[in-house]
């Protein structure tokens, strides 16, 4: 007997176009999503989620940069 799953190679659209009609584009080898909780102003969460999800990532990195919290070497961010 067959798999039941076995014609979805078939039916299912790559993963690209998939991502692509949810507006979205699939994560890098080294990136991961996550949802953090953070404590902030109603003003500050407002420009957040006008933000894409690449604009928060990059925001983040910048704001532990100048914290001193990350250290930068050759366009790598060091933990």
């Amino acid at each position: 007997m067959p798999d039941k799953n076995h014609h979805v190679g078939r039916v299912r659209p790559p993963k690209e176009r998939r991502l692509a009609v949810l507006g979205v584009e699939a994560l890098g080898p080294d990136e991961v999503s996550a949802k953090p909780r953070v404590r902030l102003r109603r003003e500050v969460l407002a420009l957040l989620e006008g933000m894409t999800p690449t604009q928060r990532g990059e925001a983040l990195l910048k704001g532990l940069e100048v914290l001193g919290a990350l250290e930068v070497r050759d366009g790598e961010e060091q933990a």
